[in-house]
């Protein structure tokens, strides 16, 4: 059988090539400061297949967004959990999954680049849809789970609690690659703990460590 890509395939290699360059000089010199000549330099295309792929900056940016919401490495969609398995069982299962990705590269490098994408959006009119649109996926799928987990048992509204989750999970991220010793990972089970309540770890189901309280505490 030949090994000769088709053109479809040789098409998507290159998309792939060009979102790659184009996040990690993103994350590292800042979309403003990075020309669409040095993304193709760095995918190894012409500037000519960006263009081909791509509207632009806003283009790829809202491609490498997109990318995250439904590629399958662990590093960026996480392992799904059981359909049928307990919230506070989905829980512990963003928690692992959590202290698992978060030392990868790959995170680090996406999360140097989801700093430039919020600046991007800021400054850039045309470009914020584009990561508005990104953050409301990522809170429609932490809000479709734990409406299917709960019903209308949640503390608060299943789409404030996954806005808040999302909040969580970006602000942990980014204080733990800053600094990991003082905000290791698993700060982020303890908040998913802290926000939830009751719910995240019922008494005969187990759940997420949290951290030791003294009895004065549990009086207050």
């Amino acid at each position: 059988m030949s090994d000769r890509l088709t053109r479809a395939q040789q098409q998507q290699r290159t998309r792939q090539q060009l979102l790659d360059a184009a996040e990690t000089l993103f994350g590292e010199r800042g979309i403003h400061r990075t020309s669409l000549d040095e993304v193709a330099t760095e995918a190894g295309v012409t500037k000519g297949a960006i263009y081909a792929n791509f509207e632009g900056k806003s283009g790829l940016v809202a491609a490498i967004l997109e990318r995250r919401l439904t590629d399958a490495h662990p590093a960026y969609a996480g392992s799904p959990a059981e359909p049928d398995v307990s919230f506070a069982g989905w829980l512990r299962h963003l928690g692992t999954d959590y202290d698992t990705n978060l030392p990868l590269p790959e995170v680090r490098r996406f999360a140097m680049a989801v700093v430039e994408f919020w600046l991007y959006g800021m400054r850039t009119p045309q470009a914020r849809e584009s990561i508005a649109q990104w953050l409301r996926a990522v809170r429609q799928t932490n809000a479709k789970e734990i409406t299917e987990r709960l019903g209308d048992q949640p503390p608060i509204p299943a789409e404030q609690l996954a806005a808040l989750m999302t909040a969580l999970d970006i602000g942990v991220a980014f204080q733990h690659l800053i600094d990991p010793e003082a905000v290791p990972s698993e700060v982020y089970s303890h908040g998913l703990t802290a926000i939830l309540g009751p719910h995240a770890a019922p008494p005969d189901a187990g759940g997420i460590s949290t951290p030791d309280r003294k009895p004065e505490d549990a009086q207050q």
